[in-house]
């Protein structure tokens, strides 16, 4: 998911005025503000107004609840919707098909919002008596089901979804029709639907959408059938045969304009439609705006591994959202402040194509790896700079994605899941695994990681044995400073001086000397290789030392008088830097 804050601004002023000391602190200004400059922390306050408006956006789950929803394990879910859009009103039926694990099933936890009005229930065809509290329903299935068996539970329902988190459900206009849309992330999907929304139990889906017949009911997977209805409406028969997750199912309905464009695979045996649909006063600059998505799902398919739903479609549809895009599986949800024809959100497009891989292949076990979405969607942008801008466009990127301050770690973020800590200092984590393990190696890891938890889940646990695996180097240190432990970055301290060698065979070379120091507060060694380019009267010459000390001083014999010395020049390492004079002493 791509977001983005249209008042940081505003923000900003208020928060200056109002609670700068407070809520700010002056090292937060220092570190930011003063080093930084103010264009960057204004993205910060922006990001820090995003972590107080969605504070609460994630459920606090009750483990002895998912203990017991774990004792069921769901294979397809079939969701039928219809609609009284005046009134903001949805009407369903969901089948829920799923595998009793355990001879002790006597309540069958299913979350559903208390704001939706259970109609009937029943399970294998027999009604059954239920509770719906507390945003669970509770089925009594004491006796009723022999484990290792199909258990098929069937809810009628109805009532007004509560729009919570981003934009959980939505009813909006757009050129004079109704648009109706979801984006369930984190936790949203039982606010429109009966599931068992954990992350780790996967399922083929179904969804059959019934709309007035000029609207167009657009969700995951291949259209089964477009079927006329008595009452003059249309209902649409999506499903997907891969395994999803719940909030990634979607329903996106409007009045669409519907353009297709053709994806071959790179083993040239599958020809998968590439599917787009705007509203019609956006379509002219939709179709400038999404023109290089096969390209991309081309080039992310050589990167990674093919496009991972090669046999259903990717496609995009437009959604009522303000404040960014949602990767749903097969079909991203674009907001439609995104489309301005002047191609300039490239980058969301690339985003989000990026999740189909990472986010929707391979699912978070739990909301403590967000970063292993985010991240990896976010350097996916950064790829593809490199890809159409060369090796300067993709530095250039990153440097853009550092925003000086990052709070919190990577893994188990604190406070607001969707931080710039996941999305930024993730991507950045990613970009400095390359840069330790070389270019070849890195882009070997990610293709193992995608092709082994493919349609799975995975954790980053599973993500570093991966990494260690295909390397073959103990990466502990790497993932302790800069994914589970850290939360800050090395504060380089440099000085240097040069000698004329004293061998009579290396006559006109000379002995550089590097003091290299690690300056920051926070109590972490950032052990890293770092590379120093010596600029000589001969020429430049490259060198790379392991960094694996507060304090070090490392000597290189040079061919040539040294003039500068310039430590990460590329930036493969997210950092301060400063050069101080040389004393001789560390």
């Amino acid at each position: 998911m791509k977001k983005f804050s249209l008042i940081s601004i505003v923000f900003f002023i208020v928060i200056v005025c109002i609670s700068f000391w407070t809520f700010v602190g002056f090292k937060f200004v220092k570190n930011v503000y003063f080093e930084n400059g103010l264009s960057k922390y204004l993205r910060v306050i922006a990001s820090k107004y995003e972590d107080m408006k969605y504070s609460n956006i994630q459920r606090n789950e009750d483990s002895t609840i998912v203990n017991y929803q774990n004792l069921y394990d769901v294979q397809n879910y079939k969701l039928g919707l219809s609609f009284d859009i005046p009134k903001k009103y949805i009407y369903g039926n969901l089948e829920m098909s799923a595998i009793n694990l355990s001879d002790t099933l006597n309540s069958i936890y299913i979350n559903c919002s208390t704001e939706l009005n259970i109609k009937s229930i029943s399970l294998n065809n027999e009604n059954v008596s239920f509770q719906h509290i507390k945003d669970y329903i509770i089925i009594d299935s004491r006796n009723k089901i022999e484990i290792s068996k199909i258990l098929v539970v069937n809810i009628k329902y109805e009532g007004s979804p509560r729009n919570s988190g981003f934009d959980s459900f939505g009813f909006k206009t757009f050129d004079n029709e109704p648009a109706i849309y979801t984006l369930s992330e984190p936790d949203y999907a039982p606010s429109w639907w009966p599931c068992k929304d954990l992350t780790t139990d996967k399922s083929t889906f179904e969804m059959l959408i019934t709309v007035p017949s000029e609207l167009t009911a657009v969700s995951n997977g291949t259209l089964q059938e477009i079927r006329k209805e008595d009452s003059g409406e249309s209902t649409f028969y999506w499903k997907t045969s891969y395994p999803i997750t719940t909030y990634l199912v979607s329903l996106a309905i409007g009045k669409y304009d519907k353009w297709t464009d053709i994806y071959n695979s790179h083993d040239g045996s599958t020809h998968m439609p590439v599917e787009y649909y705007s509203y019609p006063s956006y379509t002219d600059k939709a179709r400038i705006d999404w023109k290089n998505t096969v390209n991309m799902i081309d080039f992310f398919s050589g990167a990674f591994g093919e496009y991972p739903f090669i046999n259903e479609k990717y496609g995009m549809a437009m959604f009522g959202w303000i404040s960014g895009a949602m990767e749903h599986q097969t079909i991203t949800s674009m907001g439609y402040t995104l489309v301005s024809g002047s191609g300039r959100n490239d980058n969301v497009v690339a985003h989000e194509l990026v999740h189909q891989w990472f986010g929707d292949a391979v699912s978070p076990k739990s909301w403590k790896d967000i970063w292993l979405n985010e991240g990896f969607a976010t350097y996916g942008e950064a790829l593809w700079q490199e890809h159409t801008g060369g090796k300067e466009s993709y530095i250039s990127y990153l440097k853009k994605e550092d925003l000086g301050y990052f709070q919190g770690t990577v893994y188990n973020p604190e406070g607001f899941l969707f931080g710039t800590t996941v999305y930024n200092k993730g991507a950045w984590c990613l970009h400095m695994l390359r840069g330790v393990v070389g270019d070849s190696v890195f882009f070997e890891i990610v293709k193992t990681y995608y092709e082994r938890f493919k349609y799975k889940n995975a954790d980053t646990w599973d993500f570093k044995d991966v990494c260690q695996e295909v390397s073959g180097t103990d990466l502990t240190y790497f993932f302790n400073q800069w994914i589970f432990n850290g939360k800050g970055r090395p504060d380089y301290k440099y000085s240097w001086k040069s000698e004329a060698s004293q061998d009579e065979k290396d006559t006109g070379n000379y002995i550089l000397k590097l003091n290299l120091r690690q300056d920051q507060d926070e109590d972490v060694l950032y052990k890293m290789p770092v590379r120093v380019e010596v600029i000589t009267n001969q020429g430049n010459q490259d060198f790379t030392f392991l960094n694996n000390e507060k304090n070090q001083m490392f000597e290189q014999k040079i061919n040539g008088k040294p003039v500068e010395v310039l430590i990460d020049n590329e930036n493969w390492i997210l950092k301060k830097i400063e050069k101080e004079e040389y004393t001789g002493k560390y």
